[in-house]
């Protein structure tokens, strides 16, 4: 079976976009351009899917001045017809794009199957050579890489050229799919890195062990240059080991050390990979490390500082479609057992979208962070996508970005899959002659080139339409650069089987500045330079790299938009040996020629660490502990889960258990293994203690627990919350524990004082709701086990001296079937002097329980305020009397996206009449309703829809009115997210609250934990905000973006993101919990649990 078909049995994809008669690009025939090249693929017997899974692949492009005349000139490459040369003839006066095919007399030779093309000044005389890559399903020689050595201008100004590939070393003969050139080592000439791929694996989608030590089919391979004309592979010797399967290669300075980076996107299992270049001549791969998770095919990539802050981000695309047709006709089941094997045999985490990483900068302990925002962004799902190139097109000074898109054949179709896997079961020997016959028969997966305009806020709006019109293509190679010199960027994009594009920019009147570099003498184009400017106290930093894309280069000349600034109030250029240039008062619509001449060695220092408000103790302090999570996959069960529900701690509670003044802690624990009691001693560190007999089998989950004085004997006993959704429900092991403490922190099991309580708790709130002189317990109720979305069953206990009863009937009509909470508090909203109870959850708004003397009543404060609520935490963070409340939501950064109008919704009944309740989710897309789950995991769970969806096709177009009948919609219970944003919550009076978004960057992942400190001492309300979620089921991928964060308040309500770099507070893992602890001195401990992760601990200065 072709890996090509075998692979995309797991996933989704397609993005149509639309257009408008007035675009910003205007597409021009080639009468006009002169530009005549197509890159034709006809399949036959030695090219086709079986015998060469990348026979659908496509072609590039490179830009760049040729011949020295100040205009950009064209190379395409061609898979099966022959590459092609255009030197650009235009003319500025008449507004004209012309260019000459000269292929014949600049001496180009047609031979094999061409991919991947970049210029470069390879023999450092001034001249721009070019280096193509070759694949193909050849032997030999004609997989041999060309290197056209440029001879200068002849007759009529065009430029000749000599194939000397093998003379310089540079004959590579793998399946190589692009080149870069740059100076690695600093000795000041270019060498070479070469992506490649491999035709000799017949699965690359199949799990094996990674191969990383060099002898992989498709290791990538580094060229050191000798400086005497010739290359030398020293690939393993640099450290470049690891096996993939390489379509988008980035050169850039990833961690600012000034040393440039490799990265690249390789497309199947194989991990995308970071070579972060160690200065010595090595490289240590390091993308496991800096990025949480990566495109699963990962096609091409670029690497740009989209926004401004003077970092470079990357940018890897996929083939996810925003068509839920499209995404369901190629999504299979989501196998979280096979995620799972990934992740143990060694691959990354990887999931099928566009992913954009921006990057954060470095930790104090010297880690690279990224955030992965695509989804926030809006740029995930742009349909089968090949080049994502970032550029200001619009000349406003923002990096906007461009995507071509489409494929020669669908070879996604599902229903088109499985019969080829019931063929190939019964007929192997005659599969070959069936998939090429059969492969001639699918239509192309033509579809629109996608445009996003950036709109300074790390997100983007879609405007194909009006910058780009609906002109539909096979779209692969692509490349900018300002074809006729007007000061903006134009485009140039090689289509399979379609006439290239030569698509000019129409920007109109915004400022920009054209920088061209003469480096070197080795180095003529500055390669590897880094410029910024700043206008108004704003940055915009470009690194000189010129492959960028899939399979292509851009022009060498750097281009930045300058909006409505005439000037640049001053610029910077920091050459590739560290050499520096500053230059102020430059003027806009101009082009800046700077010499390395002109440099001057840099006495700028190395910048010293800032001093953070945190310092990370974890190894001072005594505390070597991981919580266990043991291995439970609810998705095996319920397989029409958003995300698990059985990964949920650990939690922790703190407090002074044996009354010596110093607050200790306590750290839940999961079936099989215990929590701890970690007791703080006067030196600052820490002692494990157990708080029961450790020797029986543990059964229950501890999800939540606080420490209280439960009998009134004045010191503090511990109350753990049963939960999880492993268990039927009314097990056992959903009771909930009470430990009493002797004062001496010694503990002793009197759970027989609690009433029996068999079912999922989440939550623990305590106080004196009656006034009687007790504490009280709220026990939210977080699912009915096994029957999502079922409400659990939440609990208010009375406390009468250390018994605890069910008081829930007598307190109030709403609260045991409230919804699928998650957590709770008691705050007097109203300063009456009564606390009331708050609880958040899961589908379910916002709820207030006004405290009536010792009865609860459901105000309705928050109508359509129904969320993933996963946290909340209160204080007057305005400082105007009363409280108000911070609230942790699901996020932004989210496969869904709900609003009122367009509300996730889950339907819950039991279908089939099992027993047992199935929620079928649903969210909309292009304004319809449809089902989330693929056909494979809702028949797994529903078996009998199989006659109502037979194929792929069927369930491919059903909205839910066709999935579920009308007497099925009016059986289910329906509970639904109308927000997904983490909130404050402003207490305005008289029962009244404000919702607002927290800032931005605290909606990048589900938040987790919320607490409300003064950390900078300023005597404002601080929110520390922790969070992400690896339990989501596998299509949409885990949560992970979130790095850790502070708020700081300002004393009026408003909040200021504060990140590691100023607050030492880094946690990035799945964390769960922040809890702070008073210690001997005035400097709290904060401590963060994780889930499968060791706790961290914070100290204040």
């Amino acid at each position: 079976m072709n890996p090509k078909f075998l692979l995309i049995l797991l996933l989704p994809l397609v993005f149509s976009c639309k257009s408008k008669s007035k675009t910003l690009f205007t597409l021009l025939p080639a009468s006009e351009t002169g530009v005549t090249f197509q890159n034709t693929v006809i399949e036959n017997e030695q090219f086709n899917l079986y015998d060469f899974h990348n026979v659908y692949n496509g072609a590039g492009v490179s830009v760049g001045d040729l011949n020295n005349d100040n205009l950009p000139d064209l190379y395409f490459t061609s898979n099966m017809s022959g590459d092609r040369i255009y030197l650009n003839i235009s003319k500025k006066e008449n507004g004209s794009i012309k260019f000459e095919d000269i292929t014949e007399k600049a001496g180009i030779i047609k031979r094999g199957w061409s991919t991947g093309v970049t210029l470069a000044d390879v023999n450092a005389d001034g001249l721009l050579d070019i280096y193509v890559c070759k694949s193909g399903n050849y032997k030999g020689d004609l997989r041999a890489n060309q290197l056209y050595i440029n001879q200068g201008n002849g007759q009529n100004g065009i430029p000749t050229f000599k194939e000397k590939a093998q003379e310089y070393g540079l004959a590579d003969t793998t399946y190589s799919s692009q080149a870069a050139f740059f100076d690695f080592d600093k000795d000041g000439d270019l060498d070479m890195y070469l992506l490649t791929t491999t035709n000799m694996v017949r699965n690359p989608n199949r799990i094996t062990v990674p191969v990383n030590d060099g002898t992989g089919y498709s290791t990538d391979k580094l060229y050191q240059n000798n400086g005497n004309a010739k290359f030398t592979d020293v690939s393993k010797k640099a450290g470049i080991l690891h096996d993939g399967n390489g379509l988008g290669l980035s050169i850039c300075d990833i961690d600012n050390d000034g040393w440039e980076d490799v990265f690249v996107s390789n497309d199947f299992l194989p991990n995308d990979l970071l070579y972060i270049n160690n200065h010595d001549g090595t490289f240590k791969e390091m993308a496991k490390e800096y990025l949480k998770h990566h495109s699963r095919f990962s096609m091409g990539n670029d690497v740009a500082d989209f926004n401004n802050d003077g970092r470079m981000d990357i940018i890897t695309v996929d083939m996810l479609p925003a068509n839920n047709e499209q995404r369901k006709m190629m999504t299979g089941p989501g196998n979280f057992e096979q995620y799972d094997v990934e992740l143990n045999t060694g691959y990354h985490s990887q999931f099928m979208r566009n992913m954009l990483h921006v990057n954060l900068g470095k930790t104090p302990d010297g880690r690279l962070l990224f955030s992965e925002i695509g989804q926030l962004s809006g740029v995930h799902s742009s349909q089968w996508s090949w080049a994502p190139l970032f550029a200001d097109f619009d000349n406003d000074g923002l990096k906007d970005l461009f995507i071509s898109n489409g494929y020669l054949r669908d070879i996604t179709n599902l229903d088109f899959i499985s019969y080829n896997v019931a063929y190939e079961q019964r007929n192997l020997g005659n599969l070959r002659r069936y998939m090429i016959d059969r492969s001639l028969e699918l239509p192309s997966w033509n579809d629109v080139n996608c445009f996003y305009k950036n709109n300074g806020d790390l997100t983007f709006a879609n405007t194909t339409q009006n910058w780009f019109g609906d002109s539909l293509s096979v779209s692969n190679g692509a490349a900018y650069a300002d074809l006729d010199n007007d000061g903006d960027l134009d485009l140039v994009v090689n289509n399979t089987n379609k006439p290239a594009y030569i698509m000019r920019n129409d920007a109109g009147k915004a400022n920009f500045l054209k920088i061209q570099l003469k480096g070197s003498a080795k180095n003529i184009h500055g390669l590897g330079s880094e410029v910024s400017i700043y206008t108004k106290g704003n940055l915009q930093k470009y690194h000189q790299a010129v492959t960028k894309g899939y399979a292509s280069s851009v022009d060498y000349v750097i281009h930045f938009g300058l909006g409505s600034n005439d000037k640049i109030d001053s610029l910077e250029i920091v050459w590739t040996d560290g050499k520096v240039q500053k230059l102020k008062n430059i003027k806009a619509n101009e082009t800046l020629r700077l010499d390395y001449v002109n440099a001057t060695i840099s006495n700028k220092t190395s910048k010293q660490p800032e001093n953070t408000l945190l310092a990370d103790v974890t190894s001072l302090v005594n505390i070597n502990f991981q919580p266990k999570e043991e291995r439970y996959v609810d998705y095996n069960v319920e397989t029409l889960l958003l995300h698990k529900l059985s990964q949920q701690g650990p939690k922790m509670a703190a407090g002074d258990i044996n009354n010596d003044g110093l607050e200790d802690f306590f750290v839940g624990g999961s079936y099989k293994n215990y929590g701890k009691f970690f007791v703080q001693t006067p030196s600052g560190k820490f002692i494990q203690k157990s708080y029961t007999d450790e020797s029986l089998l543990k059964g229950e989950e501890d999800i939540e627990m606080v420490l209280f004085d439960a009998d009134r004997d004045k010191d503090l006993d511990l109350y753990i919350v049963s939960g999880s959704n492993e268990y039927p429900d009314g097990s056992k092991f959903y009771q909930d524990r009470l430990y009493l403490n002797d004062g001496k922190g010694n503990f002793t099991n009197a759970t027989n004082q609690l009433p029996v309580i068999n079912h999922s708790g989440s939550c623990v709130a305590v106080a004196d709701y009656d006034k009687d002189g007790d504490l009280d317990i709220f026990r939210g109720g977080r699912l009915t086990p096994l029957q999502y979305p079922q409400s659990g069953d939440s609990y208010l206990l009375k406390n009468d001296y250390g018994i605890f009863s069910n008081y829930t009937a007598q307190t109030s009509a709403d609260l045991a079937k409230i919804g699928m909470v998650t957590d709770a508090a008691w705050v007097d909203i109203d300063n009456d002097t009564w606390l009331d109870l708050v609880v958040v959850g899961e589908l379910m708004p916002i709820s207030i329980f006004k405290n009536n003397k010792g009865k609860l009543s459901n105000l309705d404060t928050f109508p359509n305020s129904d969320g993933f609520w996963n946290a909340l935490s209160a204080g007057d963070f305005d400082k105007d009397g009363d409280i108000d409340l911070v609230l942790g939501n699901m996020g932004l950064n989210s496969r869904y996206h709900c609003s009122l109008e367009e509300p996730l919704k889950v339907y819950g009944a039991d279908y089939d009449d099992n027993g047992r309740w199935d929620g079928i989710p649903s969210y909309y897309i292009n304004g319809r309703e449809h089902p989330i789950p693929t056909r494979d995991d809702l028949l797994r769970q529903l078996p009998s829809f199989r006659t109502k969806f037979p194929n792929y096709a069927s369930y491919a177009k059903a909205t839910m009115k066709e999935v579920l009948t009308d007497l099925q919609m009016k059986q289910a219970i329906i509970k639904q997210a109308y927000m997904q944003e983490s909130m404050y919550a402003e207490n305005m009076g008289n029962g009244k609250f404000t919702l607002k978004p927290l800032p931005q960057i605290a909606l990048w992942a589900p938040v987790q934990s919320l607490l409300v400190e003064d950390v900078n001492h300023d005597g404002n309300l601080d929110i520390m905000i922790v969070g992400n979620a690896y339990d989501a089921e596998p299509i949409a991928g885990r949560y992970d973006s979130s790095v850790g964060l502070i708020l700081m308040g300002d004393g009026k309500g408003n909040f200021k993101p504060t990140l590691y770099d100023k607050t030492g507070f880094v946690a990035d893992g799945d964390c769960k919990d922040i809890i702070a602890l008073k210690t001997a001195s005035k400097n709290k401990l904060y401590v963060l649990s994780q889930n499968n992760a060791p706790l961290k601990v914070f100290k204040g200065k």
